[in-house]
Order: structure tokens, then sequence, then C-alpha cells
């Protein structure tokens, strides 16, 4: 059934939920649940299929039973099915799970389902622990929903060893007139990525400028955000890098936008030959082999490029925050205004993973004490530790922990990784991700035309207007009085007053 062809009314948003995702039951085919043993001591957990948020999903399921008797059973499905799967069991009220693992995005359109947090969790130390940025992301509608177990960032990393090599150091200076240093606005990365693309290394390496994830499906939206997010969040307009927080008019297709996706084309020439098909994985594994001077990525980097027994560029790392600017695009006056000073913007792409309970589990209670179980400091710190757990950073202890980030082998830079990410967090402007009802259409929708602009088929301009025009149609159609107060409370501004 064509989204189109869905009539609504603005203020039922339950009914509106139903409606939009009856077309599952045509379009999807029933998967299979791996069975149990004992349903009445299991405690069942969705999640994707993949060792990233998973793998702690079975580990801390394992030592669960071992502390409490109750077993965990861990069910996987892709990740591009893991919304509708979740979706239907709501819809149809045949919800098999106790646990869902999924990203905190998704809250907005699952809440109406869950259980709130118990305030055996919420008057705990566990809470305090967890930094107040995505402790922000466990509520909805001023009820605490989620527990967080993973927080996302993105932040840049360098080859410290190519950037203080003196001939290197000369020859920038030559060419750009100052000093080859992590850097600080995206002209400055654009000119280091061109600097070093190409070059070959003693050993042979031709190497990339920087890396970022171009592929479809690869996690692409969220690198486009990042360079968005400097651009389009002016200090005296909060809140409206997505929509005009109080007319909701979409804001994807301003001059920032478009000044922001015209930058991420660009930067694709000074990747490999075959940037396009890169993801987010690609990015890291490429650059942990030595293959590029910079990179774009989450926190995974760090771990999987700092580690010696995985990595040739461990110990000659650096980091630096996502790169900002010296002027930001004015929505309401419709211009560019300068800055006196580089001003970088913290974006919380993707914004992390949450741990929910359906409120139809008949385990509720024991299903919180496995997540709070599964994310406690000491299991927490062990899993931002493993590079293949795809958890980063989230607790404010596990950003003082230096001494067990220097255990890690190779990884001689630990001060210098957790800095930035402090920073980061800290930074006077720190943007949430998108959270509003609809996510994943509006979402796909945004997609849609990103395929045919790096295609080459439209301009930056052109597809960015075609989404906007989606995205106010999907606003219309899910409410606009409601999407706008959804959207204004994510973006932590208050609801105006009619």
């Amino acid at each position: 059934m064509p989204l189109s062809l869905i009539k609504t009314q603005p203020d039922e948003r339950m009914m509106l939920r139903q409606l939009l995702f009856v077309v599952i039951f045509v379009t999807l085919p029933l998967m299979s649940v791996p069975g149990k043993a004992d349903e009445s001591k299991t405690l069942r957990v969705l999640t994707r299929d993949t060792s990233a948020i998973g793998g702690p999903a079975q580990r801390h399921g394992h030592s669960f039973e071992e502390m409490s008797g109750t077993s965990v059973s861990v069910s996987q499905v892709p990740f591009e099915q893991l919304y509708d799967h979740i979706m239907l069991g709501f819809v149809t009220g045949q919800m098999d799970f106790d646990i869902l693992l999924i990203p905190s995005a998704w809250l907005a359109d699952f809440a109406p389902y869950l259980s709130s947090v118990p305030d055996s969790i919420l008057d705990g130390a566990q809470l305090n622990d967890i930094h107040p940025v995505y402790r922000a992301l466990m509520r909805w509608e001023n009820r605490w929903m989620a527990l967080t177990i993973d927080g996302d960032i993105h932040l840049g990393a360098y080859r410290q060893d190519l950037f203080d090599e003196p001939g290197t150091q000369k020859e920038f200076r030559q060419a750009y007139g100052r000093a080859l240093v992590p850097p600080r606005t995206w002209t400055e990365y654009r000119d280091i990525a061109a600097f070093f693309n190409g070059r070959r290394l003693p050993d042979g390496t031709s190497l990339a400028g920087t890396l970022e994830a171009y592929a479809p499906g690869g996690q692409r939206i969220w690198y486009l955000f990042s360079h968005a997010a400097t651009y389009t969040n002016h200090p005296d307009h909060p809140g409206a890098m997505f929509f005009d927080p109080d007319s909701m008019r979409p804001a994807i297709d301003n001059a920032g936008w478009v000044r922001a996706l015209n930058e991420f084309l660009q930067l694709r020439q000074f990747g490999p030959v075959d940037a396009g098909s890169l993801d987010s994985e690609g990015v890291r594994t490429r650059f942990a082999a030595g293959q590029a001077a910079m990179n774009i990525d989450w926190a995974d980097t760090a771990v999987l490029a700092g580690n010696s027994a995985h990595s040739q560029v461990a110990g000659k790392l650096g980091f630096f925050a996502l790169p900002g600017s010296r002027d930001v695009w004015n929505p309401e006056k419709g211009v560019w205004e300068w800055i006196a000073q580089p001003r970088s913007v913290t974006f919380l792409a993707f914004g992390g993973w949450i741990a929910v309970v359906p409120a139809a589990s008949l385990e509720v209670e024991q299903a919180w004490s496995y997540i709070a179980w599964y994310a406690n400091p000491q299991h927490s710190t062990e899993d931002v530790l493993d590079g293949t757990t795809g958890i980063n950073p989230y607790r404010r202890s596990h950003l003082r922990d230096l001494a067990r980030w220097g255990q890690l082998p190779g990884n001689r830079q630990a001060p210098d990784y957790l800095g930035v990410l402090q920073a980061s967090l800290s930074a006077p402007q720190t943007i949430p991700d998108l959270r509003i009802p609809g996510y994943r259409a509006y979402i796909a929708a945004l997609e849609r035309q990103l395929d045919r602009v790096l295609a080459g088929e439209v301009t930056a301009e052109a597809g960015l207007r075609e989404a906007a025009r989606d995205w106010e149609a999907l606003t219309d159609r899910l409410g606009r009085i409601s999407q706008r107060r959804h959207y204004r409370d994510a973006m932590g501004l208050k609801e105006r007053v009619q």
C-alpha cells in the first residue's frame, strides 16, 4: 500500500502507527524465532544479527544465568528487518520477547508499547554514571523508557606519525601556508585529505587522504549529518538542524545542508578508488590497515586501530573532534554569518543503542534486572575495550578510566582519545540525532535522494529539495502539531504556547 494512500486524522497517533505498518503483513514473511526449553524461566532477547550488541547480549546472558538462575535466550535478525519484526509484534499483540536492544532513535515509535524503567534502576548509582548526553536518550514524553547501553558520536582519527614527519610538515606549509595539525574546520580537513591523497608510503601503499562511508545502507546518512551539523545549528536558533521547530517545515534543503552534501561528495575523490562501496566497518578496518591519513568514524576506530594485534598503525594514532566552521547558516535571516573562531558542533551520530522492555512481557522485573546486569559499569567497561562489541563509551567512568584504556596494546594515545571524547560531550552545542515518530520513513526518503545525488543523477540542491518535499508530506500525514511537540522535546526545546 503506497504511503500516499493512507488517510489520517492528525490527533490519532496510535491508529496511524498501526495503519502505517499494516503493509508489513503483505511485504514481509513471518520470521521464525529460535525456541526455548522452558519459557517460564527464560528471558527472551531480540537484537541485530552481528557480534556488535548481540555478542555482549549472549555473553552477559550466560553470566546472568549463573548469577540469578534465570536463563537468557538471544534471538538475532538482520538489522534491516529488526524494526519491522518488532513493530509487527506490537501492532498484532504477538510480542514474543522480554527485552529489545534497539537504536535510540526508534524509541519514539515503540514507546507506547513499553514498560517504564523501574525505580530500583533510577534510584541507583548506575544511572548517575551514564553521561547526561546519553541519559537524555532514555526518556520519551517525560517517562524513563530505556537504559542506554552504548554511546555514539563521530570523531576523527589521524596518522600522527605522518603528520609529525618534518619533511611532510615543510611541504604542507609551503602548499597551504600553515602548519600541518589536526583539522579544526571542514575546510582544513579537505585540504589535508587532498594533500595526502595518492601518496606512496615506503612499503608501497597508496595512501587515501581520508575515509568516510558512502555505501548504500552503510551508515553514510550519519556522515552527511555530521558534515551538516556545524553549518545548520546556529547558536541563536537551537533545534533547527532538521526542521524549523516552530512550523515543522523541513530544513534539509537550506544552504547549510547543500554545502554539507557538496562537501561530502567532494571528499569522495580523496578516498580510495572504491570509496563508494565503503561502509563504516570498511572505514575503520582500512584505516587500521594503514591505508589512509585520516578517517571519520565512531569511537570503534580507536579500539581497532589502537590494538597491535589487529592494526598496522597502533601507537601512531591521534584524534580530533568533529571539524567545525567559521561560518553558520542563519535560518531566520537566510544568510551565512561569520564566526571569529572555528566552532565545532558535536553530533550524536546514530545516538547509540538502548535496551527496552515490552509492557506485554510477563517477566518485566527480571527483564530490567538483566538489562542492569548487561550495562553495569564493570561489564560495560569490558565491552567498550573489546572491538567486537560495537559499544562505545557512554558512562562517566568509561571516560575517566585511563589505566584500563592504557592496557590496550599499542594505544599509547589513550589520553588524547579520551580527551577528545570528553571535550566533544562537553561542547557548547551537542546536537542529538533525528528522533521523532516516523523516523525510518523520514530517513528512507532522504536516502532515496542521496542515492540519486551520489549517482550523479541530480544535483545536491535538487535532491535535498525533493527530500524536503517528501518530509513535508510525511509530517502532514503524521500530524504536524504532534510532530512539532515531539521534535521540540527531542531537541531540548520547550513547547510553545499556542
